[in-house]
């Protein structure tokens, strides 16, 4: 007989096991039903949001009017009330897709530079991807690009300032033009200025969005953004001063007979301490001035009318 020999048993096949970890307090419900209510954090940041917008365009506004409206009629110290802040920033975000259209036909070249200016950054929002901490390192090309988007915040830069400050602008938005005749032509520049300065707006908005998405060193970004959020303030002031005056010389206001025995009709532009300003047609050069009267009696209302529609008149008359 053979001796019996032992065999071996055979391995057992591997065997996942699974831990399972359970919290102190129990196992916490993934169920939407038993989420904590958002609403009211959700009412509360729509609430927020709701008086920022209402708050810029106040400011704008406000600040248009001030800076922008009533220096151009040579009346610095026309006062606005608080809430006609609101109204004529209302009335600046209405015009504006018609203030563009009016730019583009005036100056198309212009209107295809501006519109370069936002494609470029808002093609690259769609490339930029910002460093994850802990995770891989940015490839090759993702560098470049960021390095490139930052050189080119820079020149986006330059760009805006050198175009508040530039002559061409300048001379554009020229103080009010007395001489009814050239009121066409200083319109339609003051309009043209008007749209760009939109356009820049928007362009530095979307340059500081892509300026905080770009994989670059952190004094790289703050540097950047410092100088995109300070272009992007800049222009926004700029771009209130010319919209503000755009649509407040084609704003409806008062025309009046003083009841003094007067024949002329003037226009009644506002107020300053203690005196109230009009603007009236003076004979025999048939010129637009703006007078400050101290005292000023009755008056009687006989229509309403913009200034630019009264220049445009008297300029018909003229021809």
């Amino acid at each position: 007989m053979q001796p019996l020999a032992r065999t071996k048993p055979k391995p057992s096949p591997a065997r996942t096991r699974i831990l399972l970890v359970r919290p102190a307090g129990g196992i916490k419900s993934v169920r939407k039903s038993d989420e904590p209510d958002r609403a009211a954090y959700t009412l509360a940041l729509g609430v927020i949001i709701a008086v920022g917008i209402v708050a810029c365009v106040w400011l704008m506004g406000y600040i248009g009017f001030r800076m922008g409206f009533a220096p151009l009629i040579d009346v610095p110290q026309l006062m606005v009330d608080p809430g006609a802040g609101l109204v004529t920033g209302t009335m600046m975000l209405i015009s504006i897709p018609r203030v563009i259209i009016l730019a583009g036909v005036a100056q198309p070249l212009w209107l295809m530079l501006g519109f370069l200016l936002i494609a470029i950054p808002a093609a690259g929002l769609s490339a930029a991807k910002p460093r994850t901490p802990g995770g891989p390192r940015p490839t090759s090309a993702a560098l470049v690009f960021s390095y490139t988007g930052a050189i080119a915040a820079a020149v986006n830069t330059l760009v805006v300032v050198w175009w508040i400050v530039s002559p061409i602008r300048e001379s554009r938005i020229d103080r009010f033009r007395v001489d009814p005749r050239d009121t066409a032509q200083w319109m339609a520049d003051l309009t043209s200025v008007a749209g760009m300065d939109v356009l820049a707006v928007i362009a530095s908005a979307t340059w500081v969005v892509l300026v905080m998405r770009l994989a670059i060193p952190l004094w790289l970004r703050a540097l950047a953004a410092t100088a995109s959020f300070f272009t992007l303030i800049v222009i926004t002031v700029a771009m209130s001063m010319s919209n503000a005056s755009v649509a407040e010389l084609q704003k409806a206001r008062s025309e009046v007979f003083f009841d003094d025995g007067s024949v002329t009709t003037r226009l009644v532009l506002g107020s300053t301490p203690g005196r109230l300003a009009t603007m009236r047609i003076a004979a025999p050069a048939d010129v637009a001035i703006v007078e400050l009267h101290e005292h000023v009696g009755s008056m009687t209302v006989i229509g309403r009318r913009s200034i630019i529609g009264l220049l445009e008149q008297q300029a018909q008359r003229e021809d």
